[in-house]
């Protein structure tokens, strides 16, 4: 497979994130998570950590953002690997930045969210 065509496909991952997000809908951002995928993250008030249980519950309880806004930038992609960077505006005047990791073992899933909440 091409480079080009790994940078599509990681793109794609990303994109249903977006969606997810957007629709307020965890269930379309599952099938592009590893099992085993964790996230930490600060959100200027406490640590949040742990499975991706806690994301997609999170995702769920937000009703759906239609006008968030994210900028998303793969910045590293090597074999296996993938590092993606995104920035986030929630509605709620939340910024984020954020950091995943994405494995590929047959095709692209994400591993890990870091992040960082900065004050609205």
């Amino acid at each position: 497979m091409s480079l080009q065509n790994e940078y599509e496909q990681v793109a794609v991952v990303m994109n249903k994130y977006y969606e997810a997000q957007k629709l307020g809908d965890a269930e379309i951002l599952k099938p592009y998570c590893h099992k085993n995928a964790i996230m930490h993250g600060d959100t200027g008030e406490v640590l949040l950590e742990g499975s991706f249980e806690n994301l997609y519950k999170y995702i769920n309880s937000t009703g759906g953002q239609p006008n968030i806004k994210m900028r998303m930038d793969i910045t590293t992609l090597s074999g296996t690997v993938a590092n993606v960077q995104c920035l986030q505006d929630s509605e709620d005047g939340r910024k984020y930045i954020i950091l995943f990791q994405l494995w590929k073992d047959g095709e692209w899933k994400i591993m890990s969210k870091i992040f960082h909440q900065y004050s609205p």
